[in-house]
């Protein structure tokens, strides 16, 4: 995983994490990488889309996302359902090979065969042939076997029927030298979640593509396409369990358009929360193709390129200047080209030819703005080691956070030796103490006072270097001392000890509370995605509805196989007093059920009159 892609993508880039990781020290010598949405690319014309590509080559992109679907100029390649566009697919097949041959081979395309969004005529799609026989019903598209028998023959048309005009002739399904993966469509159920649990939909689609297309065969990845659109930050949009437990899907698309606020820029990074993963993803790669932000004062996220201006939209213009918006963008991905990664796309994505960085730590985003009285990672950072974060702040799950009012061994806890303080905290006199950082060393500014244009006797530079850089170096404690003698120096995380707890809620995703010290989780230890039947036989205390130990969390409406799930009485009925679950305040079959969750990630439950 690469940071300033994760918070700062400005395009479709990937970012492979699991939000419950307590230790983001990446330790594998996979490759990353990043790249660009591009919905209209095929539709420029030819000696313009070359320049682009070009643009997008020399930017150290390493996919493209397109679309197949039309827009305000252009027809969809099915204009009438069954019937199909030869020419289109033609232009579409012209850019594949653009793009082959102008990257030489080192850059691939990620293809979404459908936009949901066609089928309401929504988000800047054209109404195409399903939306007008669908009349306003595109929930059909998913549920009635018609549908689905008419979306196979697209699929069919397109990656087996039609001969490359590029590529001798053959089928896209075989053309794993170009295609990196296959959307099932570009976010199928857009707007609508929960979907019904087990829907087969996804998992029917996905092994058409997979084993009757062929695209298993050819090392071509199977995307979900970013399941009901944009992930919100305590949702389940993107992961439904019918994507997880589906072995012809080998990619989770994950969408996310957040908007500006405490716990919701750029959602999974920066908030303290994280969305209700199942933490035994089977093995599954998890890709960011779409996380735009709004224009605000705080910045902006960009979710695809344009050939236009792209002002204040979410849209980026390739072939502006590098002051402008292209600037960053060539710089994230840049830096993602050469990334670590503790996860291996190499049997969709070749590794870079100039290798991977030997950073094993995650390098920040230089176009976040700096936050100076931020020492250490403020609320929200990313952070891998006990002292990464504000004195006052926790690392926990790898993020920093306050801790909860439940949390021992805060500054000003009492502390003795058998209650210790957080690890990076001294305890004096029987209470816990705050610490300083230690300081960043500063490299003397040699420039005269009519250069530098401030006061000359500050020996520092004018451009700081952050504390938290990735490759800044740290005085001594000594110095550090000298230099802040106010207050202790924190504790450094090596050797590190766990941090204080009463129950597994105290710990990380990956540890447990072990007699009121955090510890980690061995490979014997039931912990996250170990099978249970009860919450007594995991060791982080929950779970869950899947049978599966979870991370602990405040009290969950349990069901399925979990522990508890089983038990009968007026549980079921919400807001009805124990033994009142039936007679008048029962729920009638005429109601229709549906499952969510609360801003603290734990189930809700409620019933709704069932539509006419």
């Amino acid at each position: 995983m690469h940071f300033s892609r994760a918070i700062a993508s400005l395009a479709s880039v990937t970012c492979l994490v699991s939000c419950a990781l307590a230790d983001l020290r990446i330790t594998a010598d996979h490759h990353s990488f990043g790249g660009v949405n591009f919905p209209q690319l095929q539709f420029l014309e030819p000696a313009y889309r070359e320049e682009v590509i070009k643009a997008i080559v020399k930017a150290n992109a390493r996919v493209i996302r397109l679309f197949i679907r039309g827009d305000e100029h252009h027809s969809d390649p099915e204009p009438e359902i069954g019937d199909f566009d030869r020419a289109a697919l033609n232009q579409f097949d012209d850019t594949l090979a653009a793009i082959h041959r102008i990257s030489e081979g080192k850059v691939k395309v990620i293809i979404a065969p459908h936009d949901a969004h066609a089928l309401r005529g929504s988000n800047g799609a054209p109404c195409d042939a399903y939306c007008r026989k669908l009349n306003g019903a595109f929930l059909d598209f998913y549920s009635q076997d018609e549908y689905r028998a008419h979306y196979k023959t697209r699929l069919e048309v397109f990656f087996r029927h039609y001969a490359s005009k590029n590529f001798g002739g053959r089928p896209w399904s075989e053309l794993g030298e170009v295609i990196l993966g296959v959307d099932l469509q570009n976010e199928p159920w857009s707007g609508i979640w929960p979907i019904p649990a087990g829907e087969p939909w996804l998992c029917d689609i996905a092994t058409h593509l997979k084993e009757g297309l062929g695209l298993g065969e050819n090392n071509i990845a199977v995307i979900t396409g970013g399941v009901s659109g944009p992930q919100t930050v305590d949702g389940i949009q993107n992961f439904p369990e019918s994507a997880w437990k589906c072995s012809a899907i080998d990619v989770i698309g994950i969408h996310g358009y957040f908007a500006q606020g405490e716990d919701e820029t750029a959602g999974y990074i920066r908030s303290r929360k994280c969305p209700e993963l199942p933490r035994y993803s089977m093995g599954k790669l998890k890709l960011f193709p779409s996380l735009p932000l709004p224009n605000t004062n705080s910045g902006q996220i960009y979710s695809h390129l344009t050939f236009r201006d792209e002002g204040t939209s979410p849209k980026i213009s390739i072939l502006r200047d590098s002051q402008f918006a292209i600037g960053a963008l060539s710089n994230v991905l840049t830096r993602a080209s050469t990334s670590r990664s503790n996860f291996n796309w190499t049997t969709y994505l070749h590794p870079p030819p100039s290798g991977v960085t030997t950073l094993t730590t995650l390098p920040l985003n230089p176009y976040i703005p700096e936050q100076s009285t931020c020492t250490f990672g403020c609320a929200g950072h990313l952070c891998d080691a006990p002292d990464g974060c504000l004195p006052s702040l926790l690392c926990k799950n790898s993020i920093c956070q306050a801790p909860s009012s439940a949390q021992p061994g805060k500054i000003g806890d009492i502390c003795n030796s058998k209650n210790p303080c957080l690890s990076h905290l001294t305890c004096t006199s029987g209470s816990c103490q705050s610490c300083s950082a230690r300081a960043t060393i500063q490299p003397w500014d040699r420039r005269s006072s009519s250069d530098t244009g401030y006061n000359s006797h500050n020996p520092f530079r004018r451009d700081p270097i952050p504390a938290n850089a990735v490759d800044a170096q740290c005085h001594t404690d000594a110095s550090s001392t000298f230099l802040f003698p106010s207050l202790r120096i924190c504790k450094p995380p090596f050797p590190s000890r766990g941090n204080p707890c009463t129950n597994a809620q105290h710990c990380d995703a990956s540890h447990f509370c072990d007699w009121g010290v955090c510890a980690p989780c061995g490979p014997g230890d039931a912990c996250l995605g170990a099978p249970c039947r009860s919450n007594n036989k995991c060791k982080t205390g929950f779970c869950n509805s899947y049978g599966r130990c979870d991370y602990a969390g405040k009290k969950k409406i349990l069901m399925g196989p979990g522990g508890g799930a089983k038990r009968t009485g007026a549980g079921y009925n919400l807001g009805v007093k124990r033994g009142e679950g039936r007679g008048a305040n029962k729920v009638r079959n005429g109601s229709v059920w549906a499952f969510g969750r609360n801003s603290d990630s734990s189930l809700f439950l409620w019933a709704s009159p069932k539509p006419v």
